[in-house]
């Protein structure tokens, strides 16, 4: 029976306290014992031990720490367990940080205080036009940045940018709870270093894999560079909006002035719209941009770097804002196509120099434009401006464009911005709205055929053309009380031109990077307008047999005159008046000289284009 075999262990321990208490009361010689005894009495320990180790019920007796003792069972198993954990934990930890160690090594670190290269735009023909920025770019060291500046982008986008190797852990733990609480990937806690790694590099996607990469970049950057390195690539590099990179170009093209003489309200607005450059632009959202700028004040009162009375003062010097479009450099053609690549690139932020800008410019009709205008104002009296504007019916294509004298105000494209009286011309536009209302055309009848159309339906009509009005009411519209820019007259004689099909107007047909791969693409694009009936019959009623079609006409108050080419080819539009209306001098000459230009304009053959080019 197992009960007679197998002693429990609480008897051995009962028999090894006797033993112990029967040794401890012999007196202290028979403890020494002769060597006999003492090998007997060793002898029968081991024969105890040997016994109670071949006991199968035998357990070496476990020490446990006082801590173990007092907890209850269920918190020792947790503790355990938290241990475990935790040692999993730092091994992943190591090894996820060794992984982002090494993704970080394929980043050329050296690139962060390489400026982008500048962007080129291109002509129909793959000829270099002119440079958008970074021809005349310079990178400015740490000590043209003003103080000013350096003070409040700490206060508004990393306040312990001294202090800290790169990451700023109080930062990111404050953002891992703003993120827990939103449920959503909303706060960075990006240092300046770690926005450098992103611009420098092109970090864009919002997710835990980016930002990691991006921490590995900082250390790397952190090890690598000084403070005062890396805040100047920093400002040499950060975009400003209105495809400004870097302190120095956005210093020059929203106050006319060097980085290092920036005063502390530009400072302030500067560092305000770098966390919305596109919204928040000077020239485009002034109202913004100041508020921004408050925003930065007010933070570094928060700080204690300012007092509120030095905060109040800054507010209410001067800005100083250079107007809108005043960007020195190129003629009004380059500037309608950096105009056009602003409002493109601020849509798409798109943020990254060198890129290949290919426009629908002709040079060889640019060029055309750009002599007949100066030779027309020197043949007539007075002193006028001038705007020109030619398209390709086909595709809208814009292929060149004047905005005004040469000497003259270069913040206003008057082919693009000036809305002025159609006066006469408007009766081709008349005529096709009656047509379109089933009405007979009849020649030098638009009052007629307007009052017969009505001035609400005429309006809607005139709007399929594109044009945006204002617009008169009654009799005064139907003479022509229609403003409209030169722009949107050859948009709409393109419509007359191409069976009612309103094409889309554009300066940009292709974007690449540097590695010469495409951004974004602007293809041909219409929309049905008119019938092609109405539009015929229109034409057929205003022009006969084979005679050149161009309209020719001044508005009644004559403070404009107009001159519209209406060819399969390409439409071009003639604008001369004052920039506030005013009677032009000798308005029969003028119309002569005007009818002269268009004529030649018309006639011109520049270079034909190829079956490629003909679709852009």
């Amino acid at each position: 029976m197992p009960s007679l075999t197998c002693r429990s262990v609480s008897d051995n321990s009962s028999a090894r306290e006797l033993s112990s208490a029967t040794d401890d009361a012999r007196p202290a010689q028979h403890l020494a014992g002769t060597p006999h005894e003492g090998a007997s009495i060793s002898n029968e320990e081991s024969i105890e031990r040997t016994s109670i180790q071949s006991d199968p019920c035998w357990k070496p007796a476990k020490r446990k720490s006082i801590f173990l003792c007092r907890l209850a069972p269920w918190a020792r198993k947790l503790l355990k367990v938290g241990i475990k954990a935790a040692m999993i934990g730092i091994l992943l930890a190591l090894s996820v940080g060794l992984f982002y160690y090494f993704k970080s090594l394929s980043y050329d670190i050296g690139e962060i205080q390489k400026m982008p290269e500048r962007s080129v735009i291109f002509d129909m023909d793959g000829k270099e036009l002119a440079t958008l920025h970074g021809e005349n770019r310079r990178l400015i060291s740490r000590t043209e940045i003003p103080d000013f500046f350096v003070s409040a982008l700490e206060a508004r986008e990393d306040k312990r940018f001294f202090n800290h190797g790169g990451v700023d852990l109080r930062g990111v733990l404050r953002a891992a709870i703003r993120n827990a609480s939103d449920m959503s990937f909303t706060q960075g806690a990006s240092t300046l270093t770690m926005q450098l790694a992103r611009n420098s590099f092109n970090l864009r996607e919002k997710n835990l894999h980016r930002k990691l990469v991006e921490i590995a970049i900082a250390l790397r950057i952190e090890a690598s560079y000084s403070k005062d390195e890396i805040l100047s690539a920093y400002v040499n590099r950060i975009y400003f909006g209105s495809g400004c990179h870097g302190l120095e170009e956005a210093s020059r093209r929203y106050f006319g002035v060097s980085a290092a003489d920036l005063t502390r309200r530009q400072c302030a607005l500067l560092v305000g719209i770098i966390r919305a450059p596109h919204a928040c632009s000077p020239l485009r959202a002034p109202e913004k941009a100041i508020l921004q700028q408050d925003e930065v004040l007010a933070r570094m009162v928060s700080e204690g770097i300012l007092s509120q009375k030095e905060a109040s003062g800054i507010q209410s010097s001067d800005l100083g804002l250079s107007p809108a479009g005043s960007s020195p450099g190129g003629n009004r053609a380059l500037q309608a196509v950096r105009r056009h690549f602003e409002e493109l690139i601020d849509t798409r932020d798109i943020r990254n120099g060198g890129l290949r800008l290919q426009s629908t410019i002709r040079a060889d009709m640019q060029n055309l434009l750009e002599q007949e205008t100066k030779a027309f104002l020197k043949a007539i009296p007075g002193s006028p401006e001038i705007a020109a504007v030619c398209i390709d019916p086909r595709t809208g294509g814009i292929r060149g464009i004047v905005g005004g004298r040469a000497s003259g105000n270069t913040s206003f494209n008057r082919a693009l911005d000036a809305r002025r009286d159609l006066g006469e011309i408007f009766s081709l536009f008349v005529y096709a709205a009656a047509a379109e209302r089933g009405i007979s055309p009849r020649k030098g009848q638009p009052v007629t055929l307007g009052r017969e159309i009505g001035t609400e339906d005429l309006i809607r009509l005139m709007e399929r053309f594109g044009f945006k009005g204002p617009f008169l009411a009654g009799d005064d519209l139907f003479r022509g009380g229609l403003s409209a820019t030169p722009l949107e007259v050859a948009a709409a004689a393109a419509t007359m031109t191409a069976a009612g099909q309103k094409p889309r107007t554009y300066f940009l047909r292709r974007l690449l990077n540097s590695d010469g791969n495409q951004i974004l693409s602007i293809g041909p694009s219409t929309r049905s307008a008119f019938a092609p009936t109405s539009v015929r019959a229109a034409l057929e009623t205003q022009f006969s047999g084979d005679v050149p079609r161009f309209l020719l006409g001044a508005s009644p108050s004559k403070t404009d005159a107009w001159a519209v080419w209406l060819g399969s080819e390409r439409t071009i539009c003639l604008w001369v008046g004052h920039d506030t209306p005013t009677r032009l001098d000798s308005p029969d000459i003028l119309l002569s000289a005007l009818q002269n230009s268009i004529q030649r304009l018309g006639a011109a053959r520049p270079k034909p284009l190829s079956a490629s080019q003909a679709k852009r």
